[in-house]
């Protein structure tokens, strides 16, 4: 697509005459961490190690144990009101997901907008300072779409627990009943990056463009129109169809796989770390996660479209194709 790509090398030129001030980084322009480390040998056969590029973005249940006393830490679970109160990881605060969406938008699902978000985190005690954890029920998919939002609009240091609070609750760690108590409200700093989002001109230039690929993350019967849930039913020409639970381990405390697996699933889709690609799914949750995986690999040019079929499968003056081929 000529007219992204123009616009991202540009966008990306000026970021760095400016000193990298926008978060362009947070996509793949971070300083990559240390690979986790192979654990020594030992008698019994170790599990093989995930090798993320980028695996502080990923939490364990064990580290969150430790580390939730850090006052400078905020760990945010985006399940309901009802759950939290039946129980939530001591120290988080309760931001149901649906505030992270916008009501008045005409397309279902859209993210709420930079002043919004703003206000909506800044509120919680959140600031552009704060370590983020994110944890939703176990299916992951919520917190990577707030994380994805918070990378979007500026913060730079946003981790999401793997296993959510379902992987919590099985390994029996203390769980509270009672809200955690309010942090003083500050400022978050809107600072949004155009490169990790994708809009419906790029996604539209990308079906010529054979440098792109446009990631469908919805399942095989959406995809192919048997399972309708817009006006039209299909999917975007030469999209590749990818369901998001492909990424992940389990049912209902859902797990990472491997870069090596993921990097395999990613390579069987025509994505390598250069190739420009267009996640979507129904709202971008779903392909949030393909978002998040990119993220772990440091693979730089995966962006969410956020108005995904919502937006595709209710316009008239969409190209649509139905059945298994793209």
């Amino acid at each position: 697509m000529q007219n992204g790509i123009s616009r991202r090398r540009l966008i990306q030129l000026a970021g760095l005459t400016a000193g990298g001030a926008l978060l362009a980084s947070a996509c793949g322009q971070v300083a990559v961490q240390d690979t986790v480390q192979e654990s020594e040998s030992t008698e019994e056969a170790a599990p093989a190690p995930l090798d993320y590029a980028n695996p502080q973005l990923l939490v364990e249940t064990d580290w969150l144990a430790e580390n939730s006393g850090n006052p400078n830490l905020r760990i945010i679970d985006i399940r309901s009101a009802e759950d939290y109160a039946a129980g939530h990881v001591p120290g988080a605060i309760n931001i149901p997901s649906g505030n992270f969406r916008d009501p008045d938008h005409e397309i279902s699902g859209m993210l709420i907008g930079p002043d919004k978000f703003a206000e909506l985190v800044g509120g919680f005690g959140i600031g552009n300072d704060q370590e983020v954890v994110v944890y939703d029920a176990g299916r992951i998919l919520s917190a990577t779409r707030v994380f994805w939002a918070l990378e979007l609009y500026g913060h730079k240091n946003a981790k999401v627990l793997n296993g959510g609070f379902a992987k919590w609750a099985q390994e029996d760690r203390e769980a509270s009943t009672e809200p955690t108590a309010a942090f003083p409200a500050t400022t978050f700093t809107i600072s949004f990056d155009p490169l990790l989002i994708g809009t419906f001109d790029e996604v539209q230039a990308a079906i010529d463009d054979g440098n792109a690929v446009i990631l469908d993350n919805r399942s095989a019967g959406e995809y192919t129109g048997r399972d309708v849930r817009a006006e039209r039913g299909g999917h975007i020409p030469g999209a590749i169809n990818q369901d998001w639970v492909v990424y992940l381990n389990g049912d209902d405390a859902r797990t990472l796989k491997s870069a090596a697996e993921l990097t395999d699933l990613f390579s069987s889709a025509g994505i390598t770390e250069d190739t420009v690609v267009y996640a979507h799914c129904q709202t971008a949750v779903r392909s949030s996660v393909a978002y998040f995986v990119a993220r772990l690999l440091g693979y730089n040019n995966v962006q969410n479209y956020d108005g995904a079929w919502a937006e595709w499968g209710n316009r008239e003056d969409t190209e649509i194709n139905t059945g298994a081929n793209p």
